[in-house]
């Protein structure tokens, strides 16, 4: 009888650490929401992001619906209260610092700005799991719309 071990891209790449993986620029590949168990598409619709860790501990994340309404005036900070409500309702960002847990495979970030003004100040965990040049952060249960869900993101190493 033949036994066969594989080993996943859960290991870390020639010695790295998840921290050294995390590392860098990645561009968004889906985001979908688990609700009941089920799979729903993410709350944004087809969206378009960024997320980058730097080495120094810092992170940004970006998220936008792809089909987000532009303002009628062309000034900053014109737009109509409808104009205004559609642009938070399509974008979600946050920025601070994070810390990964090598064991636990998860990363939690530390919000020091957001656009949500209840996440600023509070942390928010995200477990990682690393395949190739992709990586996918899934969250722990949340309320959205009412709803117990668990959000799936599937990031891409952004390239040239």
């Amino acid at each position: 009888m033949l036994i066969i071990v594989c080993i996943t891209s859960v290991a870390p790449a020639q010695g790295q650490t998840l921290k050294e993986r995390l590392v860098g620029t990645w561009e968004l590949v889906s985001a979908t929401s688990l609700v009941g168990g089920a799979e729903e598409p993410g709350p944004l619709g087809k969206t378009t992001g960024l997320l980058t860790y730097s080495a120094d501990g810092y992170m940004c994340a970006n998220q936008m619906g792809l089909d987000r309404p532009k303002f009628a005036t062309p000034d900053f900070r014109g737009g109509s209260v409808q104009e205004k409500a559609l642009a938070f309702e399509s974008f979600v960002g946050y920025c601070g610092r994070y810390e990964v847990n090598e064991e636990e495979r998860s990363v939690v970030h530390s919000v020091v700005t957001s656009w949500y003004p209840n996440w600023t100040g509070t942390t928010q965990k995200r477990f990682v799991e690393v395949m190739g040049d992709r990586i996918k952060l899934t969250t722990p249960p949340f309320l959205s719309n009412g709803k117990e869900v668990i959000g799936v993101i599937v990031w891409e190493r952004a390239t040239k």
